[in-house]
């Protein structure tokens, strides 16, 4: 075993070194290449650069030369008269007087005379219209009348937009079917007033001052690029020349100077290309030249081979080195390994024990799991039952002024010959239940807080304490005399500024205080409620003279469902107080004592003061004319009082116990408004709505649901649906919001 360690460390050294030497070999391979061709490409582009600096200073002298030439003849009086006349006989018979010096009508080819000076090989005029004038028997060089309307008809029409003077290049037919190139001169010929009489074109042979000395310079062919023909001085196969014709293009459309490589007689070479008239308006012109890449293929094949071998002397010397360096290295493995198999047995022992355990503390996790999932589940349940008891105890005293007034109306007839107080006992009645209604609502207003669009409506607070006052009465009075004791409540109500809250929250607040004072007082006492003004507050003081709070139970009575009442209590009572409190913004504090009784403190800030506008001018009352109402609701006792308030008001009602019996009147019958609960049997009051704006999406469609604060909180209001009203609803609630969709219809 030993022995299999030390020859596998030896073996992963070995390779470690292996590969290092190809990876700094190969890297130093590429780069090298890359290194060489480098400098092989910029020392023949600079190699071109040169010549062709030569070139275009040869050039430039020359055509300064034409140039000057042509700008003269130009503004001979002889030829504008004659070109403006079109007397083409008299203006090539000035011509070619005024041409002498550099044109000879017996020169043919014209090359030959490059030595002396610029020798043009033909001329020709064109008109304003920049068609060609052609030289009849007068000798003006010799150019086919094919080629002249061939290769002088771009040049031509390049004379319209030309500004007086360009150079470019064209290629003309010769005798055998070959073409030549001619470098060539457009000079603009305008009148004294600088109108357009035409122009002059003459014609030079090119000056191949590159290709004259490629033997020289390395270069295996040179020539130009016109347009999209290629005219060099090599013989090239059809598929060079196709394949040198078809990269060229691509390259010129690019930029107008580079190099790349291409392959010509199956060997690699470097071709270079240059703008020869880059300012010309004619087709553009680019010098070409090939050089062979040949001595670079072998200066790279001579520098990989030399890189090689001292690669392979490198791997050979690491090898060397990786036997003494395996030998010094393999000492502490050796004792590594050995400490490894006297070791083996006690920590394949110490891995089984480690299983073990961690299977033990899964089970365990397993099982605390199942056992935290069941105490969740009975917390759950237990918070459960709590806040339904919650509910029972706030409905209880939300009934309690309900059903006290209503056995008063009922075991006490005489009462309803009062019509003054059968009236208060009704309102306190409707006051009661609308309270009722709002209980859901307000059952989590012991921890949500104040929403930045809720409103609050300026109130006055007196009202309030009296309300409730009279709404406890059942409660504090008639209750506490039928248990044989007695309750008083002593009001003393300054005048205070109005506060900006919500009655019915308020009411409630004061509703849970007063019963718990009543609850804290077995056998009888005093409640009193005190209003006052401090530092820009209303203060509200209730106090009792009950039993009072130890310390303890002071600083936990605002937590929910904590409760001293044991069953009878739900400890949602005093935190729903505490919520309502910080929603208006304000204080409550609690001073106890035990024995003596207890005094609650709100302080809630005052309405913001509204400035006095102009009088409202009085409004003429509007004539209603009645809507045609479909109500939709399967509680036939919500459908007689929906049917009532909005027959009082004046409209014609059509109902409906579900959505399809509803939509089956609306198809049969016209409807100004649509109102319809929302969980019906056979078809839901969303799914009518649907149905309903497919057809008249102009008809508005009000919702009636007891479900209307939950849509509120999630957001999730039908969009077939234009107003959404929760149950109960009031009369005037209704009538109102019909009223205003009849507006916004």
């Amino acid at each position: 075993m030993d022995i299999r360690l030390f020859l596998n460390f030896r073996i992963q050294l070995l390779l470690s070194l292996i590969l290092l030497v190809v990876v700094v070999t190969g890297t130093t391979i590429y780069l090298t290449e890359r290194n060489a061709q480098g400098r092989y490409q910029e020392a023949l582009d600079a190699k071109f650069q040169e010549q062709m600096r030569l070139f275009s200073g040869l050039q430039d002298a020359r055509r300064r030369a034409i140039l000057d030439k042509c700008r003269a003849l130009s503004h001979s009086v002889r030829l504008q008269a004659a070109l403006e006349e079109k007397d083409v006989e008299d203006l090539y018979r000035n011509a070619l007087t005024e041409l002498q010096g550099i044109y000879s009508p017996g020169t043919s080819t014209g090359e030959g005379m490059e030595t002396q000076g610029p020798h043009a090989l033909f001329f020709r005029f064109v008109d304003a219209n920049g068609s060609v004038l052609p030289p009849g028997e007068f000798r003006a060089g010799h150019l086919s009348e094919e080629s002249q309307d061939e290769s002088l008809a771009p040049i031509a029409e390049a004379l319209r937009n030309l500004e007086y003077q360009t150079v470019g290049y064209i290629a003309v037919s010769q005798e055998g079917g070959l073409t030549a190139l001619r470098e060539v001169v457009l000079t603009k010929m305008l009148d004294w007033d600088g109108k357009n009489l035409g122009g002059l074109i003459l014609g030079f042979g090119v000056r191949e001052a590159i290709s004259a000395d490629a033997s020289h310079d390395g270069a295996s062919a040179s020539g130009i690029w016109l347009g999209n023909g290629l005219y060099i001085n090599a013989a090239l196969s059809a598929p060079d020349r196709t394949q040198l014709a078809h990269q060229i293009r691509q390259a010129v459309t690019q930029q107008s100077t580079g190099h790349f490589l291409v392959t010509k007689d199956n060997q690699s070479h470097l071709l270079f290309y240059k703008s020869l008239n880059p300012n010309t308006q004619l087709t553009p012109a680019y010098e070409i030249c090939l050089y062979p890449w040949a001595a670079s293929i072998e200066q790279q094949r001579i520098l990989r081979w030399k890189i090689l071998g001292v690669g392979g002397v490198i791997l050979l010397g690491g090898l060397i080195g990786s036997l003494f360096l395996a030998k010094r290295l393999s000492q502490p493995v050796d004792k590594i390994v050995a400490g490894s198999v006297e070791n083996l047995t006690l920590r394949r022992r110490a891995e089984n024990d480690l299983v073990h355990a961690n299977q033990e503390l899964a089970k365990a996790l397993s099982e605390l799991k199942a056992t935290q999932q069941q105490v969740i589940q009975q917390e759950r349940l237990r918070a459960l039952g709590e806040m339904a008891s919650g509910i029972a105890h706030d409905f209880n005293n939300t009934l309690t002024p309900i059903l006290g007034f209503t056995d008063l109306l009922l075991e006490r007839p005489g009462i309803l010959a009062d019509t003054r107080e059968t009236t208060r006992f009704l309102r306190l009645l409707r006051t009661s239940a609308q309270d009722a209604g709002n209980i859901v609502r307000r059952l989590r207003e012991f921890y949500r807080p104040l929403e930045t669009h809720e409103e609050l409506r300026s109130i006055e607070l007196t009202t309030v304490i009296s309300q409730v006052i009279e709404l406890t009465q059942p409660k504090w009075r008639q209750q506490a005399q039928a248990n044989g004791c007695n309750i008083q409540i002593k009001a003393d109500l300054q005048p205070i500024p109005p506060i900006a809250g919500d009655e019915s929250a308020l009411r409630e607040a004061l509703t849970n205080l007063i019963f718990n004072a009543v609850d804290a007082m077995p056998n009888g006492g005093v409640i009193t409620l005190e209003t006052a003004m401090e530092n820009d507050r209303a203060v509200v003081r209730l106090s009792d003279t009950g039993t009072g709070m130890t310390e303890e139970v002071r600083q936990r009575c605002l937590e929910p469902f904590f409760s001293t009442k044991n069953d009878k209590g739900t400890g949602l009572g005093l935190a729903m107080v505490y919520g309502i409190i910080q929603r208006h913004k304000g204080v409550l504090e609690l001073d106890s004592v035990l024995g003596r009784g207890t005094t609650f403190i709100i302080r809630l800030p005052f309405a913001v003061a509204v400035e006095n506008g102009a009088p409202a001018l009085p409004v003429a009352p509007t004539t209603k004319s009645p809507l045609h109402v479909l109500v939709v609701d399967d509680e036939p006792g919500i459908r007689e009082v929906i049917s009532a308030f909005l027959r009082s008001d004046g409209h014609n009602v059509i109902t409906a116990a579900d959505g399809r019996e509803g939509l089956k009147e609306f198809q049969t019958r016209s409807f100004d408004v649509v109102v319809t609960d929302r969980a019906m049997p056979q078809m839901n009051g969303d799914q009518m709505a649907g149905l309903i704006k497919q057809t008249r999406p102009d008809v508005p469609v009000v919702l009636l649901t007891g479900f209307g604060m939950l849509i509120e909180t999630t957001k999730t209001q039908p969009s077939a649906v234009d107003v959404v009203l929760n149950k109960p609803v009031t009369l005037k609630t209704l009538l109102s919001t019909i009223d205003s969709l009849r507006h916004a219809a």
